[in-house]
């Protein structure tokens, strides 16, 4: 995943984008409307391209992601670090 790699080595939060992006190759409106089975097959796509460089958290798409800033605050928080 492009910019995942980058961001854990610079020693940073990372948040993957699980329903977005290249690896799942279709618009918004082409993936809404596909059928729940092959929706979720796309969603593994981003999943296995991470290989060893995982996102710290996923979320389905950027406007859904604030839950994972949340959750980030709260990690540093209790003074855990990426």
């Amino acid at each position: 995943m492009p910019g995942v790699e980058e961001g854990l080595n610079a020693g940073m939060w990372t948040v993957g984008l699980a329903m977005s992006g290249n690896e799942i190759g279709l618009p918004l409106k082409e993936l809404e409307a596909l059928a729940p089975g092959d929706r979720e097959a796309r969603r593994s796509a981003p999943t296995l391209a991470c290989g060893s460089a995982a996102p710290t958290t996923w979320s389905t798409r950027l406007p859904t992601s604030f839950p994972c800033l949340d959750d980030i605050e709260a990690r540093l928080s209790r003074g855990e670090r990426p």
